[in-house]
This record gives structure tokens, sequence and C-alpha cells, in this order.
């Protein structure tokens, strides 16, 4: 074999190699354009979702005792969208688990609950458990999960899990008391509306109290007592028969400076 024969085959075999290489970085392309994809796809689809619970929401407040037939038939419609759009949901996410946030799959958990999809919703909560990247989210998707416990009346279970949250996210911070000053407010609307355990929580509230009570930031401060007094009240109209009052703790929950807005003052 000649010089030039020689050039001329290793040439052709560099172009082989090239061609070869070229072939795999256009694939990989695709496959990472598919997943992007994919990616948008499930976020817009979450959104949806959101807003048809959120649509739904309102029509209750605007229609369902005014005009009762229209709202059912609004509402039903909504509840068929949201079916076909969970189910969208939920393959979308299998087909790139390893971009789907803890939170997105927190969402999806909590609109398949209320769906009545428990089991499948049970799946998605412990997922985003597991991806969860810090301390903070997996406090957050833990403390969900211990919410979702409770309507199946599991509340030894449930209690474990809010016990776990308030465990992994500790400090004196304002971050760390709100966060976990809301999820004892949540235990406790789950103790007395759910397990009829209202001394429990009484103790619960108070605790929520006592960590909102800590953030120095004012502002967050109030609107965190605002909530929990919201909260309490609601909580225990909904556990209560309608012709037993309320009766509150005296000063409980206030907001400095303000009063105590069940007061009247």
């Amino acid at each position: 074999m000649d010089n030039a024969a020689f050039l001329s085959n290793i040439i052709s075999g560099i172009a082989v190699l090239l061609s070869f290489i070229a072939l795999i970085i256009s694939q990989r392309s695709a496959h990472q354009e598919k997943k992007r994809t994919l990616r948008s796809q499930l976020s817009d689809t979450l959104q949806r979702i959101t807003d048809s619970q959120l649509e739904n929401a309102r029509l209750f407040v605007e229609a369902a005792n005014t005009n009762p037939i229209y709202y059912q038939t609004a509402s039903s419609t909504l509840n068929q969208q949201q079916a076909f759009l969970l189910s969208l949901a939920a393959y979308l996410a299998e087909q790139i688990p390893e971009l789907v946030t803890s939170v997105e799959y927190n969402t999806l958990a909590y609109s398949l609950a209320w769906s009545g999809d428990v089991l499948t919703a049970e799946k998605y909560y412990r997922k985003a458990i597991d991806v969860s990247p810090d301390a903070f989210y997996r406090s957050l998707a833990i403390r969900s999960y211990a919410s979702f416990l409770f309507p199946q009346r599991r509340f030894d279970e449930a209690r474990e899990q809010y016990r776990q949250a308030l465990a992994l996210f500790t400090g004196s911070d304002d971050r760390a008391r709100s966060t976990n000053g809301y999820t004892y407010q949540m235990w406790a609307v789950n103790e007395i509306m759910i397990a009829g355990a209202e001394q429990q929580a009484e103790e619960l509230f108070q605790r929520a109290r006592n960590e909102f009570n800590g953030i120095e930031n004012k502002g967050l401060k109030n609107q965190s007592l605002q909530g929990l007094q919201a909260a309490y009240a609601n909580a225990h109209q909904q556990a209560m028969p309608p012709d037993v009052p309320v009766v509150r703790p005296s000063g409980f929950p206030f907001v400095p400076g303000q009063g105590d807005p069940t007061s009247g003052t």
C-alpha cells in the first residue's frame, strides 16, 4: 500500500469516527431537548391543575347557593378536566423523574388526594420527601404528608410525621419560627377537626403562638398571628355544633399593638 492509499484510509477512518461522534451528540441533544419539552409541559399542566382548583373554589363561593344547577354542571366539567390533567401530569413526571422537584411532586400529590386517588397521592407524597434538596424542603414535604395521613385516620403515623418535620428544621431565626409555627398550626387544625383531640389541639395552637411570637420581623409576626387566629376560629367553628359558641383562651391569639380582633375592641 502506497502512502497516498494509506493516508486516504486514515482520512476515511477519521471521517467515519467524526460522523459517529456527531450522531451521538445529535442523539443526546435531541434527548435533552425532549426532556426540556416534557419539563415545560409538566410545569404548564401543574399550573392548569392549580387554576382549575381555584376556579372550582370560586364557583363554590359565587354559585353553590345562588345557582346550584349551574354550579353542579360547571364543577363537574372542571373535575373532569382536572382528572385528565392529573393523569397527564403523572405521566410526564414518570418520564423525567430526575427533573421533578419536591414542590411539584407535592402539588401533584395534594391534587390527587383531593380527587380521591389516595393510593397514587401517597406515592407522590413520598417522592416529594425523597427528592427534597435540603432540610427545609424536606420538612415541608413531611408536613404535607402528615396532613394527608390525618383524613385517612392514620393518626399515629401522622403525628410522627409532624414530629419529624419539626425536628428537621430547628433554629430561632424568623424562617425557622415561621415554618415550625405553621407546622404546629396545621397539626392543631387536624387534631381538632379530624381526630377530635381538642386538648392536644389547644397545646399545639399554643406552641404555634409561641413560635410566631418569637419572630423579629413585625410584619411577618403580625401576619402569622392573624393567620393563626383565623385558623383557630375556623377550626373550632367547624368542629363544634352550630349552637355551641367558640370559647377562646384569654388573649388568644392577638396581634401586638392592635388589640384582640375577636373582642371587638
